[in-house]
């Protein structure tokens, strides 16, 4: 199967049309506020360099809005000059107008917020860097707020403290945004990584099919090609001059009719076996297909099998089983055990193995994709998080309950539980 690249899709590139609006409203804003405080108020303050500042936003604004198109998306460095801009421009309106003493102050930690949200850590750090450099300048060096008669209205500790304030926001903001963003693109490349793996698996469950519709449709012209080879092989002259073609012509023609024969044979057989079965026949058609069985010893417990359940071999069910028994084959040390419990009212399976167990390390975060470790166990083991997301996610899909934990000697469990309602829900049975 044909996989659409991955490449491109996690980069976190913002469009340019998203930039240009959120400089409209900053502009609309900072032109409402300067003409509120000069005509409204009657405070005096550079009303000149003000507009100044704001027209040539605006000017930007226009200028991108003629030459590029909506869609664009914006280059990693072409967003941080944007953004580095929008800073420099509020900053020069601060600066104008009190500083950190302006109660708009707070806005400098805006382009920081939104630079963590879409650029790498490089221009990020760079963002942030230059808002707390610029933040503590304007602690020192402004135009005194509008409306206030004297310089050193506000004490020096006070201003202090703002500066603090207004730095530790910045630091905040770019820290939790970061993180958000880290873990988003985590998550969604996990997912892609997960759908990926549903279409494959859905196409080769699909094989089955169109093998059975294939040999339906070649019955017809093979039951003629071993026709004529018969019709051939009665006529003597023709028969002894080509002895040995026309009996490789019948032989192979009835050998392609036995292969035929088998795959479509019994079709509704064929079609309950392909779609349903009992619990324990599907694990154990799981066990049997595992890569890791070597020298690996399999217990299969169905003593409190009470109810036979006949489950659809739907893929995430499958899949979702087969990968948690592969990763207990994985890191089991000999054994491998699965128990099935069931009812009227529930199923249960429980993965055991012999190994050393979830780390406590990262126990609790199992079922999270790309977990990171610096534990051997999972340096030796590569893969473990996003098969245990895989899993976790096509199971709960099926309103399957799971639970991870270790067992009180040695070895991990995995627990999967569904009650009958679930089953139904999930159209298990």
């Amino acid at each position: 199967m044909r996989e659409l690249s991955t490449e491109g899709i996690h980069e976190n590139r913002i469009k340019l049309s998203i930039l240009i609006k959120i400089r409209w409203i900053a502009i609309i804003g900072q032109l409402a506020a300067i003409l509120a405080v000069y005509f409204l108020f009657n405070f005096e303050l550079p009303l000149f360099y003000c507009f100044s500042l704001i027209l040539l936003s605006a000017f930007l604004n226009i200028i991108l809005q003629a030459k590029s198109k909506k869609t664009h998306l914006l280059t990693n460095i072409q967003a941080t000059w944007s953004i580095f801009f929008d800073l420099i421009q509020l900053f020069g309106l601060l600066f104008l107008t009190g500083g950190v003493t302006n109660p708009f102050s707070i806005l400098i930690a805006a382009p920081i917020t939104i630079a963590s949200g879409f650029l790498s850590l490089r221009s990020t750090v760079f963002i942030g860097i230059m808002s707390v450099i610029l933040t503590v300048f304007l602690s020192f060096f402004y135009f005194k707020l509008p409306g206030l008669n004297q310089i050193n209205f506000f004490p020096s500790f006070y201003i202090g403290g703002l500066t603090l304030a207004l730095c530790t926001a910045i630091i905040f903001f770019a820290i939790y945004s970061q993180g958000i963003k880290t873990e988003n693109i985590r998550r969604s490349k996990a997912i892609h990584e997960l759908e990926q793996t549903f279409l494959r698996e859905k196409e080769l469950k699909s094989l089955s099919g169109f093998a059975a519709a294939a040999a339906h449709e070649l019955g017809t012209p093979l039951n003629t090609i071993s026709l004529v080879a018969k019709e051939l092989k009665k006529e003597a002259s023709l028969y002894s001059k080509f002895k040995s073609d026309i009996d490789l012509l019948v032989s192979q023609t009835q050998r392609c009719g036995e292969i035929l024969k088998q795959i479509t044979s019994d079709p509704y057989k064929q079609d309950l076996f392909l779609e349903n079965a009992s619990c324990h026949l599907i694990i154990e058609e799981i066990k049997n297909s595992s890569q890791f069985l070597n020298n690996k010893i399999f217990l299969l417990d169905i003593n409190n099998y009470n109810k036979d359940y006949f489950l659809k071999k739907k893929i995430e069910l499958i899949y979702g089983i087969k990968n948690l028994i592969d990763n207990a084959f994985k890191f089991c040390t000999t054994t491998v055990k699965v128990v099935i419990k069931s009812s009227d009212n529930y199923l249960q399976i429980i993965i055991e193995d012999d190994g050393p167990g979830f780390s406590s390390e990262i126990k609790n975060n199992l079922g999270d994709p790309y977990i990171k470790s610096q534990s051997s166990f999972i340096s030796k083991n590569q893969g473990l998080g996003l098969g245990f997301f895989i899993s976790k996610t096509f199971l709960e899909r099926l309103k399957a309950k799971i639970n991870f934990y270790n067992n009180k000697t040695s070895g991990a469990v995995v627990d999967i539980f569904w009650s009958y309602s679930d089953l139904k829900k999930a159209e298990l049975i």
